[in-house]
């Protein structure tokens, strides 16, 4: 289908100014989101890896055999990579509030609180939870 100019609306040069700028800011918070998601990626495993190596030693202990299986190893090891988790999703959060609010400020309009943090607060409250229960020997819910 062929379009005239006449049948396209005329706008200024600083309404299509403007509206590649929204864009852009659209496109450098949706950046910013995807960042966010891949620290996400990264602690979940941490967590998940964090909680479950310290929980196979504590089954291990149970096997005929593999009674003396050095418990307190696997439990470092464990909180290490959950610390590091708690390290990368706290950067994370505190990266994307402060994008969030200097591209708010700049672009003079307010963004809203992407699911990517609110997911990122989660995850972070879980990895909290899994640190605090290695360490004081928790078993989990």
């Amino acid at each position: 289908m062929d379009f005239d100019d006449e049948d396209l609306p005329h706008r200024s040069n600083a309404q299509l100014a403007s509206d590649r700028t929204d864009l852009a800011f659209e496109r450098s918070r949706l950046a910013s989101d995807r960042t966010t998601m891949g620290y996400m990626r990264t602690a979940t495993s941490l967590v998940g890896f964090g909680f479950s190596i310290p929980a196979l030693f504590r089954i291990l202990t149970d096997v005929p055999g593999l009674e003396e299986v050095p418990i307190e190893h696997a439990r470092f090891v464990g909180l290490f990579m959950l610390i590091l988790a708690v390290i990368m999703l706290s950067v994370a959060i505190i990266q994307q509030i402060t994008f969030l609010k200097r591209i708010s400020d700049i672009s003079g309009k307010p963004f809203p609180i992407s699911p990517a943090l609110v997911s990122a607060g989660l995850i972070l409250a879980v990895a909290i939870y899994a640190t605090i229960s290695i360490l004081w020997n928790v078993e989990p819910l």
